[in-house]
Order: C-alpha cells, then sequence, then structure tokens
C-alpha cells in the first residue's frame, strides 16, 4: 500500500469520525441550551436534571440514526479491506 492510498483512507476515516459523532453532539448542544434556557426561566438549578435529559436525548439519537451509522462504518471497512486484498497487505 503507497503512501497516497493510506492518506485517502486516512482522510476518509477522519471524515467518518466527523459525519457519524456530529448528529449526536449538535443534538447533546441544542438539549443542553433549551435545557439550561428553561432552567434559566425557571430558577430551577438542578444538574441531573440537564445530565439526565441530555442523556436521554444522545441516546435516542443514536437509536434513531444507528442503521446509517453502521451503514457508513461497514462500507468503509469493507472499502479498507479491499483495499489491503489489491495491495497484499
Amino acid at each position: 500500500m503507497n503512501d497516497a492510498s493510506l492518506t485517502h483512507l486516512v482522510t476518509e476515516l477522519l471524515w467518518l469520525v466527523l459525519m457519524t459523532s456530529l448528529p449526536v453532539v449538535v443534538v447533546a448542544s441544542v438539549v443542553g441550551i433549551l435545557v439550561s434556557l428553561f432552567q434559566a426561566l425557571t430558577q430551577i438549578q438542578d444538574q441531573t436534571l440537564q445530565f439526565m435529559i441530555k442523556l436521554l436525548a444522545v441516546a435516542l439519537m443514536l437509536m434513531v440514526t444507528y442503521h446509517w451509522l453502521g451503514a457508513l462504518l461497514l462500507g468503509y471497512t469493507r472499502q479498507v479491506l479491499l483495499q489491503i486484498g489489491v495491495h497484499g497487505g
């Protein structure tokens, strides 16, 4: 495997990490901001409320997107294994 193909695979891996983590990070950020705003408006200062709601939102987001995330990871794995087979490890 030459340097160009290895660089290409690493670049695709970094994009894959970005694309798979982006939905979860966005949901956690938006939910965190909304809960913080709600807590500021109602004077509720319980930190476990914010943690629990964010945890549930992230878990729900992972359940909704698991098929898409799995397909992305499986496609990348197939591509890497095919490259290893073509170039002989």
